[in-house]
């Protein structure tokens, strides 16, 4: 049996998880748009501004959901971000792992046209191990933000989504004020040649992930880790 929800998707391209959930949703679903997104500041194709329907859904997306296309959405178009409300915008976990967070977290959240701004629906923590690489740590954040997605599909299965009463039962859960940017994270990357021992080793803790390394400038020349 398929449901009849209306769902528009934004995943990610070549994205594990994001395709799990495409499948899911296709299988559930008799309804169902799928739009994965490449780079950063991609935009939406113009042909997906008539879509209008019951649910968004964005998971790991990098395209900024025009307002227009929100206003035509009937239920909720809902984000799930890889991160708890402490940490918004870009490079959330590195900065959790920087500040020797012990805890991590998950949040979904209403779109609204600011980022990581909208009213939070749920929140889901987690621990981090500080014997864990950041690469670890971030394949467990992503396995959370899929269940997250994955709770959220079977409540809208079981038609037991309800959306006044997550809004009222996370009220106390609010945003930081701080927004990390690109900007900050290429900062966080850039390291001062006069930097402690201990430190250095919290940002390479809190940087190191596959191509991504911590780097110094020195007489107009840029010296990257291997």
């Amino acid at each position: 049996m398929k449901y009849s929800a209306k769902i528009l998707f934004l995943g990610r391209k070549n994205d594990f998880f994001s395709k799990k959930i495409a499948a899911l949703l296709k299988k559930n679903f008799s309804r169902v748009t799928l739009i994965y997104s490449k780079t950063h500041h991609e935009k939406l194709d113009s042909k997906y501004l008539n879509w209008s329907g019951d649910f968004i859904f964005s998971f790991r997306n990098y395209i900024i959901i025009p307002e227009k296309l929100l206003k035509k959405v009937n239920i909720a178009a809902i984000n799930f971000h890889p991160g708890s409300p402490k940490y918004r915008g870009i490079g959330c976990l590195n900065y959790a792992v920087l500040n020797k967070e012990k805890t991590y977290g998950v949040t979904a959240h209403l779109i609204d046209k600011k980022i990581d701004n909208g009213k939070i629906l749920k929140i889901k923590k987690f621990s981090i191990n500080r014997k864990k690489s950041l690469d670890k740590i971030l394949t467990q954040t992503h396995k959370e933000l899929y269940n997250l997605v994955i709770y959220f599909i079977n409540l809208i299965i079981a038609n037991k989504f309800n959306l006044k009463k997550m809004v009222k039962n996370n009220q106390k859960n609010i945003w930081t004020d701080k927004i990390y940017t690109k900007n900050d994270l290429e900062k966080l990357y850039n390291i001062d040649p006069r930097i402690t021992k201990i430190k250095f080793n919290d940002i390479l803790r809190a940087t190191i992930y596959k191509k991504f390394k911590p780097h110094v400038n020195l007489f107009g020349k840029q010296f990257k880790l291997k």
